[in-house]
């Protein structure tokens, strides 16, 4: 028995460590997921996404409240991924599962992060070590944490991509390109990038162009014509308020950017964006500055992100560029090998070499990730977001005793907990005609749990209302039912 066991070890270790990489990684990311979202710290982004999940299943395909009418998520993003994911919400009616399910997908990313590094490198020591760096990653861990978004399931969707690229199985190389493509329509970008490389590098001609024309295709077909179709104003609202005076369009900022000096200011000495490519290149030792010309698979979000200055890892902004990132470190690993080859070093020595390289990325990775990451085990974490009070649970049980058929109108805070039912608004709308008003009173954010101003003032005017009756008060929440079906709160939000 025992000799069966040391048997299984000795062949599988790496597997062993690898699932017990992403189980870790499952058990505590969720973990922070749901206290951080029982502690009522997730916000307007984790209620819009399960709003589209919840009326898929109710008939109304990829649709949400926002910010009064039921509108195609098509006029915000298209993450159609959503509406495939609709079918969780069978197996447990509860918007921690969309938590569950990020978490899950994330981990699993570890597995083509796995078997690439292994196919490139010929080391099994070194495809567990990068899958244990990409799992440390402290702008995946955030994203992860950061409510849920379906840009975030591209992370493995266009790594597994690539490793079926790698490895020549087309088939599957195609179904994870098209999952990757309903995550975000800007995803479709990287997705010719990918093509361009394909094409050049790899010499898979067909291949090469056929994805450049999808991710074209796709991208014209998303952000030109679908989109802005969805659109009240029939124009997209992404691409608006860009510029230093928030009204410049896509196409004026690339024109600009264009002249040598602007695109020097823009991408090369703002010291923002030198900051910004600092934050993404340390989770990685710097070494993806070496993974050329893979690098260039992040540069699309890259270029994104500057260009809205969306340059943060602490959201999910990040969530296009970690892909090329971990990518372009693999292949930096292999380089390193080859370099002591090259100087016809021995393969032995060589092989030192490549191991010496990863040993001091893992070291790195866990030291960046001590320092940055949103876990309770970093010292500056605000762990204070996944603080459950009794006073959350109460909340919370007031809010799920409420009537699943009772309109509700709610801070952005609240709105995540009780956004599975029809009419489920968010805070000044609906004030007039909601059959319950859900406050909170502090804003929860981290660095911002300072009062809220509009629920501040709503709440004595609520109080002294005849039309409203309060059913539970604590230090920072209220919820108000209206007892009056002639109530009239006016837009400004006085009674």
């Amino acid at each position: 028995m025992l000799n069966n066991i040391s048997s299984v070890l000795k062949r599988h270790w790496d597997k062993i460590l690898l699932a017990t990489g992403i189980i870790t990684y499952i058990i505590v990311l969720t973990s922070l997921s749901i206290a951080r979202h029982d502690a009522f710290a997730s916000r307007y982004d984790l209620s819009n996404m399960d709003q589209t999940l919840y009326y898929t299943l109710q008939g109304h395909f990829f649709q949400l409240r926002f910010p009064d009418e039921l509108v195609s998520r098509f006029s915000i993003h298209a993450d159609i991924i959503l509406a495939l994911l609709a079918p969780i919400y069978l197996i447990w009616d509860n918007v921690r599962m969309l938590l569950i399910v990020q978490s899950i997908f994330l981990a699993l990313g570890a597995i083509p992060v796995y078997l690439l590094t292994r196919s490139v490198t010929k080391s099994k020591v070194v495809a567990v070590a990068m899958s244990a760096v990409y799992l440390l990653n402290p702008g995946m861990q955030l994203t992860n944490i950061y409510d849920f978004h379906g840009i975030a399931l591209a992370i493995p969707f266009l790594l597994f991509a690539f490793y079926f690229a790698y490895i020549k199985s087309w088939k599957w190389y195609w179904i994870f390109i098209f999952l990757s493509l309903l995550t975000k329509e800007n995803v479709s970008l990287t997705v010719v990038i990918l093509g361009i490389l394909l094409f050049f590098i790899f010499r898979e001609r067909k291949i090469g162009i056929v994805s450049i024309i999808i991710g074209l295709l796709w991208f014209i077909a998303m952000v030109v014509i679908v989109m802005p179709h969805f659109t009240l104003a029939g124009n997209l609202w992404a691409l608006e308020g860009l510029g230093e005076a928030g009204n410049d369009s896509l196409l004026t900022i690339f024109r600009k950017n264009l002249n040598p000096i602007s695109f020097a200011e823009t991408f090369l000495i703002s010291k923002e964006t030198l900051d910004y490519y600092i934050l993404l290149l340390r989770q990685f030792a710097f070494l993806p500055i070496i993974g050329i010309p893979w690098f260039i698979l992040a540069l699309p979000e890259i270029v994104i992100n500057v260009l809205r200055g969306t340059t943060s890892i602490v959201f999910h902004y990040d969530s296009g560029v970690i892909p090329g990132m971990v990518i372009a470190t693999i292949f930096a690993l292999s380089y390193v090998k080859r370099l002591f080859l090259r100087f016809k070093i021995t393969k032995k020595y060589a092989q030192a070499g490549l191991y010496l390289a990863t040993a001091m990325l893992f070291l790195y990775a866990l030291r960046v990730n001590y320092h940055y990451s949103p876990l309770p085990t970093t010292p500056s974490c605000s762990c204070y977001i996944y603080n459950v009070t009794p006073e959350d649970r109460e909340f919370e049980k007031a809010l799920q005793a409420i009537p699943r058929d009772a309109s509700i109108t709610a801070s952005l805070e609240i709105r995540p907990h009780v956004s599975h039912r029809e009419f489920a608004f968010n805070l000044p709308s609906a004030t007039q005609s909601a059959e319950y008003i859900a406050l909170i009173t502090q804003n929860r954010m981290v660095s911002n749990y300072n009062p809220k101003e509009y629920e501040n003032v709503l709440i004595p005017q609520l109080m002294d209302s005849i039309k409203h009756k309060l059913i539970f008060k604590s230090e920072h929440f209220y919820l108000f039912e209206r007892t009056s079906e002639k109530s009239e709160i006016h837009n400004s939000g006085g009674i």
